[in-house]
C-alpha cells in the first residue's frame, strides 16, 4: 500500500487540491445563497430554523460540479466510460458519500462534545467531526474514482 501512495503522490496532492478548491466553492455558494437578500427573500422556508434547505441543496450541488470538472481536468484521466456514464457514476458516488459523511459526522460527534486542545490551538468538536468525516470519505472518494469511475 505504501508503493501504491508513493507511485500516486502526484495525483493524490492533486485530489487534494481539488477537493479543497471544490469545498471552497460550496461554502462560499452557502453563505451566498443563505444571505438574507437572496434565497431567504424569496422562500420563508430557507431560514436558519430549518438549517437553509435550497441553500444547502445548490452548494452542494455546486461543490459536486466543480469537483467533477477539477478532477477530469487535473486529477484523473478519462477511464472506459462514456462521458454521459462517467458523469453520472460521479453524481451517484458523490451523492453516496456525501450521506457517509452526514453519517460519520454523527457518529464522531456522539463522542466528541468539547472543543480539542492541540496544544498549539483548539478546535472546536464540531470542525474537528466535520474534518474527520471529511477525511475519512476523502479515502473512500479517491479508491472509488481512481478503481470504478477514472479506470481504463
Amino acid at each position: 500500500m505504501i508503493a501504491s501512495i508513493k507511485k500516486h503522490k502526484k495525483q493524490i496532492a492533486l485530489f487534494f487540491i481539488a477537493g479543497t478548491l471544490s469545498a471552497m466553492i460550496e461554502v462560499s455558494l452557502m453563505k451566498f445563497f443563505s444571505l438574507p437578500q437572496m434565497l431567504p427573500h424569496i422562500f420563508s422556508f430557507e431560514n436558519k430554523t430549518n438549517a437553509y434547505p435550497l441553500s444547502n441543496l445548490l452548494s452542494t450541488g455546486g461543490g459536486i460540479l466543480s469537483n467533477y470538472f477539477f478532477s477530469i481536468r487535473y486529477v484523473f484521466t478519462r477511464g472506459k466510460h462514456s462521458k454521459k456514464k462517467e458523469f453520472s457514476l460521479f453524481i451517484i458516488l458523490s451523492v453516496t458519500t456525501m450521506f457517509m459523511s452526514l453519517g460519520i459526522f454523527a457518529i464522531f460527534n456522539s463522542f466528541i462534545h468539547e472543543p480539542v486542545n492541540l496544544y498549539f490551538f483548539t478546535v472546536g468538536d464540531i470542525v474537528l467531526c466535520k474534518a474527520l468525516a471529511i477525511f475519512l470519505v476523502s479515502l473512500i472518494n479517491y479508491v472509488a474514482k481512481k478503481k470504478i469511475i477514472f479506470s481504463n
